[in-house]
């Protein structure tokens, strides 16, 4: 058996999955909360899962430095470095809604590796939307993703990265654990409630709106936003008592 062998439950939604429609495939409902994907026990925890403090072990250190350079290396005014944070902030919610939308919902290839990328990346999750491990962003692709970002800032910002920089990995961690939030926690207050049924709509209503994950503004922007709505018959059935949260 190969080091890498993936399992036939992955095998079998892969060769089923023709895109990222508005509930799981029936046949992936009974597996809600995932499947395993990669015969070896040790490639499957720590090559593809993630435990959902993962984002803010590397986040938040690299938060605070960023704001220590710019206070104390760089000696920026507060009100500087505020604007500059928040900007940071903003340009990760609308690179979120991006690639959320036009990348990670482009249609499957006909290249059978882009497609397994495209599954992994994100069609794994519509079909299987409860599943703890793959929530948030394992190591093997952390590290990418920050390192793409730091870039990205570095290049257009090369005066003043440092604070937008932050900015961009606090907005990335907001990302990640509202998203695990919205699908495990337990909201008791509005904005939770809302945010849940929020991106419940989009897993279960309709592909088509709700793109934002840490916030709806870009979605009021470019017109994806709809009002939220009550749990569909359908929903309920997916997602059983949990449908009752955030109603």
């Amino acid at each position: 058996m190969s080091f890498f062998a993936t399992t036939e439950l992955w095998k079998t939604a892969l060769k089923n999955w023709d895109g990222i429609h508005d509930a799981p495939a029936r046949e992936n409902r009974s597996h809600r909360y995932g499947i395993k994907t990669i015969e070896n026990r040790f490639l499957e925890r720590y090559l593809t899962t993630a435990h959902w403090s993962l984002p803010g072990l590397w986040s938040i250190p690299l938060v605070v430095y960023l704001l220590f350079r710019s206070v104390v290396i760089e000696g920026r005014a507060p009100l500087s470095i505020a604007v500059l944070f928040l900007l940071g902030v903003l340009g990760w919610t609308f690179a979120e809604y991006w690639l959320h939308r036009w990348v990670f919902h482009l249609a499957p290839s006909s290249n059978r590796l882009i497609r397994s990328i495209q599954f992994a990346l994100h069609g794994y999750h519509h079909e299987f939307p409860d599943d703890p491990r793959r929530l948030v962003a394992p190591l093997i692709l952390a590290v990418p993703i920050s390192t793409f970002l730091a870039a990205v800032v570095i290049l257009c910002f090369p005066g003043n990265w440092p604070p937008i920089l932050a900015g961009t990995f606090f907005g990335y961690l907001c990302y990640d654990w509202v998203h695990y939030y919205v699908h495990h926690g337990r909201p008791h207050f509005a904005a939770g409630k809302f945010m849940r049924r929020f991106h419940f709509e989009h897993h279960y209503k309709s592909a088509d709106i709700q793109f934002g994950l840490s916030s709806p503004l870009w979605d009021f922007v470019f017109s994806t936003y709809r009002r939220p709505c009550p749990p569909t018959a359908m929903e309920r059935t997916c997602l059983g008592k949990d449908a009752d949260i955030g109603a």
